[in-house]
């Protein structure tokens, strides 16, 4: 029985580990596919579910217990209750495969899957993890086991409801463990991307964050028809100030236009700092027409903020700005075109914006 419960707990290893795995792979296009991402999760866990029914273990008294409710707690856990129920579904199905027809064996099978989802539901908070709620919802799902397996199981003796209540427990904390592992680990594989991401100075996307950025947004608006924006910034006369106030105030001056940015750009904009005092926002879902009026509202935004040196004093800067749209021009194109429209602004008097032209 012992090496039957090793294989069950490297059957949870290997499965959340690569099912994490393969997850972070896709994660980008499932946060934008939410539900797509909830049915793929309960599709997965309900196989996983199947596999753990697979490897129940034989415990005297002559019946078998497995770990199959974890895969529920599991799915709404990672999922909610589409996860959940999409689990408990194949589950349940699989139990009347495997019986044949529909018995008194798959009813009480069903019922115990529909109430392992109920208390996990009542419990478990999607992407929330907490030991004392995770244990709650494993030993509840345990007491409904116990009660289902001994409905049909005669006399059972107090050393098999041990067993039974110990091999469930095990497996519901060492599931815990793993998922709180995985859990930080992804916290701090998420703290260095968005390390490297970054521009230590202004906290905007990083040279090489952008570009990886650009060819997304450039394969998401293939893929959804609609346009995207590019607007590229450059600080008028940023050397003067170099060079009356010092570099270290120069770094200040920038660091607070990032700041800025930051708070202007609505939710599907990627402010980036492309090098020294020039800057480029992808727009996603932006046609010409908004391209230019994000661009205008940066414009005024710079011009009317107060940049506070290290040493008290209070600057104002302005900024020229060269906007554009895809598929206006193609997109290849795109970040030549709106660079030449920055110059040309910056050519025309600065503190204004101008339109790329095909």
């Amino acid at each position: 029985m012992l090496k039957e419960l090793i294989n069950n707990f490297a059957l949870l290893t290997s499965f959340l580990f690569f099912g994490n795995l393969l997850l972070r792979k896709y994660e980008r296009y499932l946060e934008k596919h939410r539900y797509i991402h909830r049915v793929i999760n309960g599709l997965m866990l309900g196989l996983f579910g199947i596999l753990l029914m697979m490897a129940g273990l034989w415990i005297p008294g002559n019946f078998v217990v497995d770990l199959r409710q974890l895969a529920i707690i599991v799915s709404v856990y990672m999922g909610g209750s589409v996860s959940g129920l999409l689990t408990t579904l194949i589950i349940i199905l699989y139990r009347i495969y495997i019986t044949g027809s529909w018995t008194e064996v798959s009813l009480i099978a069903t019922v115990n899957g529909i109430m392992t989802l109920a208390v996990s539901l009542t419990f478990i908070r999607e992407k929330i993890l907490k030991l004392s709620k995770w244990m709650s919802a494993v030993l509840g799902s345990t007491v409904v086991s116990l009660l289902a397996t001994f409905y049909v199981a005669s006399h059972p003796h107090y050393g098999s409801i041990i067993i039974f209540t110990t091999i469930k427990t095990l497996g519901g904390l060492f599931a815990y463990f793993m998922m709180h592992h995985i859990k930080k680990t992804e916290r701090a594989i998420h703290l260095l991307e968005e390390a490297a991401n970054r521009d230590h100075l202004t906290g905007l996307y990083s040279p090489r964050a952008f570009d990886a950025l650009f060819e997304e947004v450039i394969h998401t608006s293939k893929t959804t028809k609609k346009p995207f924006g590019l607007v590229m910034l450059d600080i008028d006369h940023f050397k003067e100030i170099n060079d009356t106030y010092g570099h270290l105030n120069g770094d200040t001056v920038l660091s607070q236009l990032g700041i800025l940015l930051n708070r202007e750009s609505k939710i599907r904009a990627y402010p980036s700092r492309k090098g020294g005092e020039e800057f480029a926002i992808l727009l996603g879902d932006c046609d010409i027409e908004k391209a230019a009026g994000f661009a205008e509202k940066i414009r005024k935004a710079v011009e009317n903020e107060h940049f506070l040196l290290n040493d008290g004093t209070i600057i104002s800067l302005t900024v020229s700005i060269g906007a554009g749209s895809s598929p206006v021009i193609a997109s290849r194109f795109l970040l030549e075109k709106a660079d030449e429209a920055l110059y040309e602004a910056k050519r025309s008097g600065r503190n204004r914006v101008e339109l790329a032209k095909p």
